[in-house]
């Protein structure tokens, strides 16, 4: 009998659906392209930004981006997006698309190219969410 289990931890049920899904996805699709991509900003040594994604097929997907708050403004993020965009088509991608809320950076992946598909209102604070992509 099949139960339901509510985990705090989701380390092995992430794993265990993911094998599924990839499994799922290769025998509709064929086996895929699948990277990981990190692109980091350091100063001194220590990383003071960076930039966290994925391609899968042939699309780049942004995941995590960040720059600490004094290093914002000078260009530095222009540049990190344009570094995974190249890697991204290195290897295959030909389109990108992330997420990002009101209060973050709409306004500078826009200004990366970046066109909206999508928002969700209702977060707390009056905050939205956007989904952007891009054709690499």
């Amino acid at each position: 009998m099949a139960t339901i289990t509510v985990e705090r931890s989701v380390g092995t049920t992430k794993k265990a659906v993911l094998a599924g899904l990839i499994g799922y996805n290769n025998e509709r699709m064929g086996k895929q392209n699948y990277k990981r991509l990190a692109i980091s900003l350091k100063e001194r040594g220590k990383i003071v930004g960076g930039i966290v994604g994925e391609v899968w097929t042939s699309v780049l997907f942004i995941q995590l981006f960040w720059i600490e708050q004094k290093l914002r403004g000078r260009d530095h993020g222009t540049k990190l997006i344009a570094a995974i965009e190249d890697e991204a088509r290195k290897i295959g991608a030909t389109r990108s698309y992330l997420d990002t809320m009101s209060f973050q950076a709409p306004g500078f992946y826009r200004s990366c190219g970046y066109k909206e598909f999508g928002a969700i209102d209702g977060y707390p604070g009056g905050v939205t969410r956007h989904w952007f992509t891009k054709s690499l």
